[in-house]
């Protein structure tokens, strides 16, 4: 089977355009290592284990992906343009409970179209946005997150904030200085340049930034196989806060950044404790009028498939630990929570009213990752704690 989902995915690329030799330098490597086993008197049931090993690592699927992504960006009508939108990860599931892993992959596909229009103290922001996520497992039944959203929305968003705090024609002079000097620059760490980029830091003070923004989106929701689906419209609202200047109370109060700065101090990547006010946490809230399609498990408590209103809540936060060499190491987290409301007794007694779900990560800047993920989303059959280890591509 994993054979099979090997050679589908070349056959994909390949009819794609961007991989045309992928299947016979595929086969060739298979066969070469084949070789090479019979010559050190290999086994078969050795080399099948082996080969098995090899089908199962999700940076074979990265290379292939990577690969294709090259090819078609070199291509002069560069047909996969959309891709740019597009985060996939292949990766394996490893269950707490279970010594069996799963292949599968991740993704996250985000296209916005955004219009900012300026005002005197604040600017606003129309946005139009397609949006796709969910995990899967080539082995569906040993996805531990077995759910998949897509979406399109509507967003006003509001800001106010963030901009220069001195009201000083000097100081824009010396800014304007700055920028021409750093542009005219070829190595942008060089000492000289670092020395620029510290004045520039130092003189442009920027003041708290906020926004809100409000989302009325309608939503398809499923498990990976379509065997239970839903839809989802709703309203949400997003809040955040950014606070610029490191020194102001915002970034003092970014409470969960202290045990970051710590690490940032100890490795060396900060020179003094620095609570980064740009990370404070995100938060959205809304409620969802839910209307199952296919849903059996819901159909056999309640007796029927009526729509029912879902609150939810999820907030975000992500941060930079350290540099080791040229990699940047970030960490990510995320929490989310949904609450049927007002559901029925039978629902409530087979835990289903309500979910929530924690994932947390090491992320590089080329892309590696671990992570650690607890509880579960709508449609799980219980709760998981799961870590995964990959590759992350972002186009």
């Amino acid at each position: 089977m994993k054979k099979l989902y090997l050679n589908l995915i070349i056959l994909i690329l390949s009819l794609a355009g961007g991989f045309l030799n992928a299947q016979q330098v595929s086969d060739k490597q298979i066969n070469d290592l084949v070789t090479v086993l019979k010559a050190n008197n290999k086994s078969e049931e050795d080399i099948k284990t082996i080969l098995n090993g090899i089908i199962k690592d999700p940076e074979l699927y990265n290379a292939l992906w990577q690969n294709f992504i090259k090819q078609s960006y070199i291509s002069e009508n560069n047909k996969f343009k959309f891709l740019n939108d597009l985060n996939i990860a292949f990766k394996t599931f490893q269950s707490k409970d279970s010594a069996t892993t799963s292949l599968g992959f991740t993704y996250d596909f985000n296209f916005d179209y955004a219009k900012f229009i300026e005002k005197e103290n604040h600017r606003v922001s129309h946005t139009f946005g397609l949006s796709a996520k969910g995990n899967v497992a080539f082995n569906k039944d040993a996805n531990p997150n077995n759910f998949l959203e897509t979406k399109v929305n509507y967003s006003y968003t509001h800001f106010s904030g963030g901009v220069i705090r001195q009201n000083d024609e000097e100081v824009f002079t010396r800014l304007n200085e700055i920028e021409d000097k750093l542009v005219a620059m070829k190595d942008m760490k060089s000492p000289e340049a670092l020395k620029l980029w510290d004045e520039f830091g130092n003189n442009l003070k920027l003041s708290d930034q906020f926004y809100y923004g409000l989302s009325p989106k309608f939503a398809f929701e499923s498990n990976q196989d379509f065997s239970k689906t839903q839809f989802t419209p709703g309203l949400m609202i997003d809040l955040g806060a950014k606070g610029w200047d490191n020194s102001s109370l915002l970034s003092k109060l970014n409470i969960l950044d202290y045990p970051f700065a710590l690490l940032r101090l100890i490795t060396g990547a900060d020179k003094t404790f620095t609570v980064y006010g740009s990370t404070v946490p995100t938060l959205q809230i809304g409620c969802d009028y839910v209307i199952p399609n296919k849903d059996l498990v819901r159909e056999s408590l309640t007796g029927n498939k009526d729509p029912f209103p879902r609150f939810r809540i999820e907030t975000g936060f992500r941060t930079f630990i350290s540099r080791i060499k040229k990699e940047n190491i970030f960490f990510n987290a995320n929490y989310r929570f949904y609450q049927e409301i007002d559901a029925p007794a039978s629902v409530k007694a087979a835990g289903l009213s309500s979910v929530n779900y924690f994932v947390m990560a090491l992320q590089t800047t080329s892309g590696f990752y671990a992570s650690y993920a607890a509880g579960r989303l709508p449609f799980d059959a219980k709760n998981d704690q799961v870590y995964s280890l990959g590759f992350n591509y972002k186009f």
